[in-house]
């Protein structure tokens, strides 16, 4: 692929340029020149053809950024492209840049449609995001609607129930509102997790992180699916906030060639600590250890049965009733395995969740009553092996993370 060749040949030139220095001049060739990372911050339509969904907090996200950079002084090798929906129908690319100490807009591209909500589009996407500017490293942020693994098609009667429920619980009725309402109403604005990470692959590329600032993204299933699209998820295990990530405090972190993903989560737990809804969760997920993870599962899926009366005993965190996500570490907790393969289960978790921060309650929009659901036990990351609920039983056996987890093992 054209990207593909491009972006070797640029690391070539300036390993190239380096070796040329140091034999031939002694004249050193300063890597900070070169872009260290390329920001995507990719903000599609969350809304419907007569609903605008998240798009005046993404404004009000992209205005954080701007000023974090204003804050700054610049970008320090750093680059940062936006793609946003600005309606049902139309979107632009640009880069954002910091010119004479103030912000400036470069267009890049505009668009027609909803080309971007599928694989193709999004990799063409991608594809001129790397042509446009390219890096060292590349990174994405995701703004928008979530709900976790599951398959958009195999939600048949959700968007009625939704947007009913959403009607209800409006701001005006003093209740507020996460990020998962509104991709629903229309699916041909929602792409599943399988069909984003094979946009990503096919361009060649493997993010440093991909940040889902979208509810209920940071699941086993969803990591698992991304381990060859990106190194790290940076996700939450249940609802996030309207408001989204606090992206002005997080903002030298995130844009960091060497992102500090301690510093992001205990940022996001300090920023929602004190917000007026103090509730959220998020974390850190290392996708390179998610093969070992599933290896693990596997064991553990082929020692033990699940005991339905202990169910009230797992962590759940969501507001599906019944619940789709549910606390891995908690669940296995709950499983009776040898001392031996709990140890290594744990290692195996602590090493795969790298940082993790959740509030003493986290909240859903999904209830028109009690909203906050006491976390007792986290460990930041879900599961939904054991969830009954209705899309968790047409669609989790067609994850990648159930076959790569039941494989069936001999048992000594």
């Amino acid at each position: 692929m054209i990207v593909v060749k491009r972006i070797s040949c640029f690391i070539a030139l300036v390993c190239a340029l380096l070796m040329g220095t140091a034999s031939c001049s002694d004249d050193a060739v300063d890597i900070d020149e070169y872009t260290k990372q390329t920001l995507f911050v990719y903000m599609p339509w969350s809304g419907s053809e007569t609903s605008s969904g998240l798009y005046s907090y993404f404004q009000v996200n992209l205005d954080s950024i701007e000023r974090a950079i204003k804050r700054d002084k610049g970008l320090d090798g750093t680059r940062v492209v936006v793609f946003i929906s600005n309606s049902a129908n139309q979107s632009s690319l640009y880069e954002i840049t910091y010119q004479n100490g103030d912000i400036a807009h470069v267009p890049v591209n505009n668009y027609a449609g909803q080309d971007y909500a599928t694989t193709a589009g999004l990799s063409g996407l991608l594809n001129e995001v790397v042509t446009y500017a390219p890096a060292l490293n590349y990174a994405m942020i995701i703004g928008g609607h979530g709900c976790g693994w599951t398959y958009k098609e195999d939600w048949e009667d959700y968007p009625t129930r939704a947007l009913e429920l959403k009607n209800k619980m409006n701001p005006a009725a003093g209740l507020p509102m996460t990020r998962f309402f509104g991709s629903v109403a229309d699916n041909k604005y929602a792409m599943n997790v399988e069909e984003l990470a094979e946009a990503i692959e096919s361009t060649g590329l493997k993010m440093q992180y991909v940040l889902f600032d979208d509810c209920y993204m940071a699941n086993v299933e969803t990591a698992y699916a991304l381990r060859n699209a990106t190194n790290f998820l940076v996700a939450s295990t249940s609802e996030v906030m309207s408001l989204g990530m606090p992206y002005y405090s997080l903002w030298p972190y995130l844009a960091s060639g060497t992102p500090n993903y301690a510093n992001i989560v205990s940022g996001f737990n300090e920023f929602y600590s004190g917000y007026t809804v103090p509730c959220g969760a998020l974390s850190a997920i290392d996708c390179r250890q998610m093969e070992n993870l599933a290896a693990v599962m596997s064991e553990v899926n082929a020692t033990a049965v699940f005991d339905e009366s202990r169910r009230a005993e797992v962590q759940a965190l969501d507001g599906f009733s019944p619940n789709l996500f549910y606390d891995l570490g908690s669940y296995v907790k709950a499983l009776e395995i040898s001392n031996s393969l709990r140890l290594r289960f744990e290692a195996q978790l602590e090493a795969t969740v790298r940082a993790t921060q959740s509030t003493e309650y986290v909240y859903t929009a999904l209830r028109g009553t009690d909203q906050m659901i006491k976390v007792d036990d986290y460990s930041g990351i879900t599961i939904s092996d054991i969830s009954t609920h209705n899309v968790a039983n047409k669609g989790k056996e067609k994850t990648e993370w159930w076959t790569a987890s039941h494989q069936d093992i001999a048992v000594p």
